[in-house]
């Protein structure tokens, strides 16, 4: 068909009928606004819309619009667990993790009772020994639910425990020596926000683990996570000493990797949104405030943050800043809170 057609045909079509990425464009907003009033606790107001939406201003190659409207659409995807949210999965944790494993053990070792009044007893005795902690330090992430935690299941504040009493440093005849500050604790339960590339819960692993069995090899180690990356528990089975006493309440399958070929968020697009065009420009202004890790932290490639934090494995055009190392000026979306290592 030759220009003149075409213009001939613009110019009868109504003035008011918007284009498709017009269209798509008010979708989102739309999309955005009740997110943040039923989902997002009111975080992301449009006017932090609008300032994360100009640092596309171009740069990778594409008009403004074309990028701001991919952005947008992006920012549409994004998971966000609240603090109601979180509450109500370290229920399930706990359910589904320890009590219902711990519940079924008893009864096999009781040939296979039904006795409830039993059953309550054995399993009072075995929280008795058995102590809940955080991955990290006090300060991080998976100790700052442990308050949470606690709450939710109804807990005694005797079955937490911050990983440096779990070892007595002393001095035996001149010389520095160790053993368990408490031997009648056999289980150490390890919880953690999210499992992304396995690393910390593997780091962790190799140091206060490997002190813990070099005094008592008997001691079980276990290393929940409320979310898990499939590749990264794989990784945390494979190569720390949890072993195979690990698990996620939600597991991240390879879909939630947003810019791969079989990602959940790229099956059914809108009209006006490429998917290569959405992949360029996540990951060239990835690359400008974070590079190497365009993806997030090991090509984590999330789309998903929480009420405390946003995880490092998330897209860090999400959250990074110059205060997160960002080399450029950045305005984040959601923001993440470093742990100025």
């Amino acid at each position: 068909m030759d220009n003149s057609v075409l213009q001939e045909l613009r110019s009868i079509l109504p003035e008011s009928e918007p284009s498709s990425m017009e269209s798509t464009w008010d979708e989102l907003r739309s999309r955005i606004a009740v997110l943040d009033d039923r989902l997002w606790e009111g975080r992301v107001k449009w006017p932090l819309v609008e300032r994360w939406l100009n640092n596309f201003d171009g740069r990778s190659g594409k008009s403004q619009d074309v990028e701001r409207l991919h952005a947008l659409y992006l920012l549409a995807q994004f998971l966000y667990y609240g603090s109601t949210e979180i509450r109500v999965l370290l229920r399930a944790l706990f359910r589904d993790m320890f009590l219902i494993p711990t519940i079924q053990e008893i009864r096999r070792s009781n040939g296979g009772t039904r006795d409830i009044p039993l059953i309550s007893e054995k399993l009072k005795e075995c929280l008795q020994t058995t102590r809940f902690l955080g991955v990290g330090n006090p300060s991080e992430s998976g100790v700052h639910l442990l308050y949470y935690f606690r709450q939710e299941n109804h807990l005694s504040k005797s079955v937490f425990l911050d990983s440096a009493q779990i070892i007595n440093i002393y001095n035996n005849s001149g010389s520095i020596a160790t053993n368990l500050s408490d031997p009648a604790i056999r289980k150490y339960v390890f919880l953690d926000d999210v499992c992304g590339s396995g690393e910390t819960a593997v780091k962790y692993s190799k140091g206060i683990l490997a002190q813990i069995h070099a005094i008592d090899p008997d001691i079980e180690v276990y290393y929940y996570a409320i979310f898990g990356t499939s590749s990264g528990m794989k990784r945390v089975r494979d190569e720390s000493r949890y072993g195979n006493n690990s698990g996620a309440v939600v597991d991240l399958d390879a879909t939630y990797k947003c810019l791969s070929d079989q990602s959940r968020y790229l099956r059914v697009v809108p009209d006006g949104i490429d998917k290569d065009c959405l992949r360029d420009l996540a990951h060239h202004y990835g690359q400008l405030v974070a590079p190497g890790n365009s993806g997030g932290f090991e090509d984590g490639q999330l789309l998903m943050g929480f009420h405390h934090n946003t995880p490092d494995n998330t897209l860090p055009i999400i959250w990074r800043d110059p205060e997160n190392g960002s080399p450029v000026p950045w305005t984040p979306i959601f923001k993440r809170y470093p742990k100025f290592l």
